[in-house]
């Protein structure tokens, strides 16, 4: 049974975000956390107790994970009304007592490329990011559940002075704090989709559990594939690990 597009449409619009609940079965999120534990070159990130903190470059690497992708994109046509393609992709297991991270938007921030010149973030790609967060796991605010904010107006510029400015998307101190967060409490096969103008963050993992998501973002297809291209480009970036690598 589907909801209402038109409705889904307006709040997203109103507020950035929304969570479509029960959109997966729980025996469609076990299929999907096979194919995590089977997938291959994909890039691996570990924290210094050598514990799995994220992979990406994944959504590709297994029957499922690719039908993930084209639900989402049949999704975002209906509610949209606009065809999307994959910009970046990445599985979060955050593990018990695992960190949570800071406020911030995504993708804006400076990066320096290659050939030393400063580059606008995501924004090098496009200018509409949406991402679509499965819940894998319950996640709450014990776990260290992500908190989204109603998003902030503006373009780039207007978005990343209300950053820290400092290679990083963290939010300024006094923007953080007079930003309303909202705790998104999921449950296995829950879907958030949230613009990446929304601030958001997350606190420890004070469970006995992970808290594991997955995260597919999207661009507009009018604009082609970025996705290799991103990667590639992230991949050189001279940028710090902590300007480029977030948790969720």
């Amino acid at each position: 049974m589907h909801p209402d597009f038109n409705a889904l449409n307006k709040l997203c619009l109103e507020k950035g975000f929304f969570i479509y609940k029960n959109k997966f079965e729980k025996k469609f999120i076990l299929k999907l956390i096979e194919d995590i534990s089977k997938a291959e070159n994909t890039i691996k990130y570990y924290d210094n107790f050598n514990n799995l903190r994220r992979i990406e470059k994944l959504y590709n690497k297994g029957v499922s994970l690719n039908l993930l992708n084209e639900k989402i994109l049949k999704l975002f046509k209906e509610i949209f009304n606009k065809d999307f393609t994959i910009f970046k992709d990445k599985f979060n297991a955050k593990p018990p007592n695992g960190e949570g991270f800071f406020a911030h938007y995504d993708g804006v921030f400076k990066f320096i490329d290659e050939n030393n010149k400063k580059k606008n973030g995501w924004y090098e790609y496009g200018d509409c990011f949406i991402s679509a967060l499965v819940a894998l796991d319950d996640c709450n605010e014990k776990n260290g559940t992500i908190e989204v904010a109603k998003s902030h107006e503006g373009d780039f510029e207007k978005l990343l002075a209300n950053t820290r400015n400092d290679g990083t998307p963290a939010l300024n101190k006094n923007v953080e704090e007079k930003t309303n967060f909202e705790y998104m409490n999921l449950n296995i096969g829950d879907l958030l989709i949230f613009s990446n103008k929304c601030p958001h963050r997350s606190k420890k993992n004070n469970s006995a559990q992970s808290r594991r998501i997955l995260y597919y973002t999207y661009t507009p297809l009018d604009k082609g594939s970025k996705y290799d291209l991103y990667f590639e480009d992230k991949k050189k970036s001279k940028n710090t690990q902590k300007a480029l690598v977030d948790e969720k």
